[in-house]
């Protein structure tokens, strides 16, 4: 009889547990960072020694083996990977996007006002004295300054919002780790199979994405479940201490990184990856953007060189682009000043002379390639940006079939551990009614 009560009793206990287990996957169904748990239940065996000296052994109901997580490292670590190649693609996209759209080039932007610069300037030869066209002229060049000196300081304003982002993706990376360093020290001392142990693992790899999502971070782990960081040959979690990444600005907006105050290379996958280059590429169009200011005043100024205006005297400069894109200036603007005569020729012919400015190294051509390099690479990072989504999804999709939670299946387990839980309760009934039998025979 007192067989059937520790069966009994042994069946209830963990049946009793194997629902709240179940009650805690149902609560946590919509929540992205949990992982199915399952109770892992044991036959418990006793043994026993007879009066003949003959080892026995006897069942003894059911034993709590502890909780697991319904996990794969393999599909874990492809999700991450998956995940950080999303993450980062969707930077850059967002980015290349933003650096498209500091370009400006709409019907207010350097394109626009080029052409219109050279269509006045046509109109211009055919009525040199004309002094509303002349105004004109000196207006739509005063536009084109304008319109570079405004994209300048879009690209520059774009530069700080992009070092401003890495500056909170890293403080978001820091704070990872300062939390997987916690989770490791509690790890190292959690029970084995226990509720806490499970919880702790959760918060281990949720960290873990944070950080990956970031990037290209090796991950080693211990004992215990413990997740040691490093990045580039420096540790940045280990032991319970970290090592914090920082932000280096350099002065013409690009970014680099440094671990615990010691320079790092740059990522090669994750947002501060896509940071990283997304600066560059500003860089990189802020620079021509410097040339092509250059360009223009140089062209404009050498134009005018040729040419006197109608009181015989050289054409003076009119454009100053020292200080590059954002510093392009009109030294005059004067219509008087416009040489648009030949030295000792017709009034006409300097102006004439100025559509040749159009050519295949032009200003004009210039400012197309900038904008055609600058559209290529935003339709590539988008494009990268679909495929990483396709691939994170069946990344997560494999993921999720094992390790999320199923409400169906949890229904089903519910019903078979009630009606397991209800057997356990008849055993201990049926256990006491024997007793009570056996007693009230005496």
């Amino acid at each position: 009889m007192m067989d059937m009560y520790s069966i009994g009793t042994s069946g209830i206990r963990a049946y009793q547990r194997a629902l709240s287990t179940i009650s805690i996957n149902i609560s946590n169904a919509e929540n992205p960072n949990y992982v199915r748990r399952d109770l892992r239940l044991n036959e418990l065996t006793t043994t026993g020694i007879s009066p003949y000296f003959i080892q026995q052994f006897g069942f003894g109901g059911v034993e709590i083996g502890g909780i697991s997580r319904a996990t794969d490292p393999f599909l874990e670590a492809n999700v991450r990977l998956t995940g950080a190649a999303l993450y980062g693609a969707e930077t850059r996209s967002r980015w290349m996007k933003g650096t498209e759209t500091a370009l400006g080039d709409t019907e207010h932007g350097i394109g626009a006002k080029l052409t219109k610069l050279f269509a006045i300037a046509e109109e211009l030869a055919s009525a040199p004295f004309n002094a509303v066209l002349r105004n004109q002229f000196i207006s739509e060049i005063d536009a084109s300054v304008t319109a570079i000196n405004r994209t300048a300081n879009d690209l520059a304003n774009l530069s700080s919002q992009i070092s401003g982002a890495a500056e909170q993706e890293v403080n978001t990376f820091n704070q990872a780790l300062d939390d997987l360093a916690k989770t490791n020290l509690a790890l190292r001392i959690a029970a084995d199979g226990s509720s806490k142990q499970a919880a702790l693992l959760d918060q281990r790899d949720a960290a873990l994405a944070v950080l990956s999502e970031r990037m290209d971070v090796t991950i080693s782990f211990a004992d215990k479940g413990v997740a040691n960081i490093s990045y580039d040959g420096q540790s940045l979690v280990d032991v319970g201490q970290t090592n914090s990444l920082s932000v280096v600005n350099g002065a013409n907006g690009s970014i680099g990184f440094a671990a615990n105050g010691n320079p790092v290379a740059a990522p090669s996958r994750g947002s501060l990856s896509a940071l990283t280059s997304s600066a560059a590429t500003t860089v990189q169009r802020r620079a021509e953007l410097d040339n092509l200011a250059t360009q223009f005043a140089a062209d404009i100024n050498a134009w005018q060189a040729a040419g006197e205006t109608n009181a015989g005297a050289a054409g003076p400069p009119i454009l100053n682009a020292t200080g590059g894109a954002a510093a392009l200036n009109m030294l005059t603007r004067d219509p008087a000043d416009l040489a648009l005569a030949t030295p000792g020729g017709a009034s006409n012919g300097n102006i004439i002379n100025f559509s040749a400015l159009r050519g295949a190294t032009g200003v004009e051509q210039t400012w197309t390639n900038i904008v055609g390099a600058q559209a290529i690479a935003t339709a590539s990072a988008q494009s990268e940006n679909a495929a990483a989504k396709a691939q994170y999804e069946a990344a997560r999709e494999a993921r999720d079939n094992l390790s999320s939670v199923d409400l169906d299946r949890e229904a089903a387990d519910l019903l078979r551990y009630q009606e397991a839980y209800n057997a356990s309760a008849r055993v201990i009934q049926v256990a006491r009614e024997n007793i009570q039998s056996i007693l009230a025979l005496f």
